[in-house]
């Protein structure tokens, strides 16, 4: 179990496009936190389930929450990925879960775990992402962070033939583009309005362990 995972998660306003955090998972014999849950959202996330129509607005609300995460509480995911990204089928809306590597952006700490790294940043991760839905290529997924480039996408992407989409190829990639150039623009990067917090991990208490020596023979 990851403390910060579970504490950054679980501090996490509600948002629609976010899998809520549900509760956490105690030992109650130990008195230690051995784990915690989220909630469940049917169907399957879309690296399991490529059979459903890809759909525009998606895209947009994956764009909002993680604008929302970066500039509204200074937190990045850093594993974007087809596999961690769900669809609520009742409310039509994509969401976004696994907070495993997400990170501080501007004020790391020490002895949490996983920090930021700019090279993992969410603009790469999103446009990866949407380059691996719709192609099916994910050979960008054995590259080093470090060495992966926005620049190096293919200018036209080829829609894989299994893969449907609601709206052209190019619009999604317009989309991603602009906003791209929106954040590169943007001046917010210092300024936090909603910054999230969680306090450190405790120290494991002190265990009081009975010894009793038995003579031989």
């Amino acid at each position: 179990m990851s403390w910060k995972e579970m504490n950054l998660w679980m501090h996490l306003p509600c948002n629609p496009n976010i899998v809520p955090f549900d509760q956490v998972v105690a030992d109650e014999l130990e008195g230690r936190i051995v784990g915690f849950t989220s909630n469940y959202v049917p169907g399957g996330n879309l690296e399991e389930n490529k059979s459903r129509v890809f759909k525009l607005k998606w895209l947009q609300q994956l764009i909002k929450v993680v604008d929302e995460l970066n500039l509204g509480h200074g937190i990045a995911h850093q594993d974007t990925a087809p596999r961690n990204l769900l669809i609520n089928e009742s409310t039509d809306s994509i969401m976004l879960f696994d907070f495993n590597f997400a990170a501080r952006i501007n004020c790391p700490s020490s002895g949490e775990g996983e920090s930021y790294v700019e090279e993992r940043n969410d603009i790469k991760g999103v446009k990866f992402t949407t380059y691996e839905i719709i192609t099916q290529d994910d050979n960008l997924r054995s590259i080093p962070h470090e060495d992966q480039n926005l620049d190096n996408l293919e200018l036209k992407w080829v829609t894989h033939p299994e893969v449907k989409l609601d709206h052209p190829v190019e619009s999604h990639q317009l989309m991603l583009k602009e906003w791209r150039e929106r954040r590169e623009r943007d001046s917010r990067s210092g300024n936090v309005p909603r910054l999230i917090d969680w306090p450190a991990m405790p120290e494991p208490p002190q265990k009081t362990i009975s010894l009793k020596l038995y003579k031989g023979r």
